[in-house]
């Protein structure tokens, strides 16, 4: 058995995907000072950095038994850094506009719907905090940490349509809370 520190990546992965935890290692110890300096420079937030390359690590862990043969691990990790790059400087511009928006609205609004507002988010605040609790999880991690289907789905175990049809209930359970609201 070759030293790990002198094994290939290929080899590194072929072990880590057979459950060597050691060969994961020290794949991570090999490419983690690398992605985060990227990180780094993309980001400039040294948490945001650090969050996202051990999330990253931690998802290219957990899909390693369907990975097939990857013949450049260090491109394929810096290719799943790049595309979580993208997506949350885009989730964040999304955020960044809406709390623009928001600001400059909040300057110009008269009181009357300023109080209406406020009440408003109070009703929908309560109807979140009615919902089942794994049902207000799901439309939390939706509506809140602004995650897809997907992303919600792979994190509680469950799928794609449930987590939709969790949404849609939830949605529906709220509107009847402040249905009353409007009338």
């Amino acid at each position: 058995m070759k030293n790990q520190a002198l094994a290939t990546d290929e080899e590194l992965l072929t072990r880590a995907q057979a459950g060597e935890t050691s060969a994961f290692d020290t794949l991570y110890d090999r490419y983690y000072p690398i992605l985060f300096v990227h990180a780094m420079k993309k980001l400039a937030n040294e948490q945001d950095a650090k969050d996202l390359v051990q999330d990253l690590f931690l998802s290219f862990y957990s899909s390693l038994p369907q990975l097939g043969s990857i013949h450049n691990v260090g491109g394929y990790l810096y290719t799943l850094l790049k595309n979580r790059i993208l997506n949350f400087l885009e989730k964040n511009l999304v955020r960044y506009k809406y709390l623009e928006q928001f600001q400059f609205q909040e300057a110009y609004k008269p009181v009357e719907n300023y109080i209406f507002e406020k009440e408003l988010q109070a009703q929908i605040e309560a109807g979140i905090q009615a919902l089942p609790e794994k049902m207000r999880l799901v439309f939390e991690m939706s509506r809140i940490q602004m995650l897809n289907h997907k992303e919600i789905g792979d994190q509680l175990q469950i799928s794609d349509k449930t987590v939709k049809k969790q949404i849609v209930n939830a949605l529906k359970i709220i509107r009847s809370k402040i249905h009353f609201f409007f009338f």
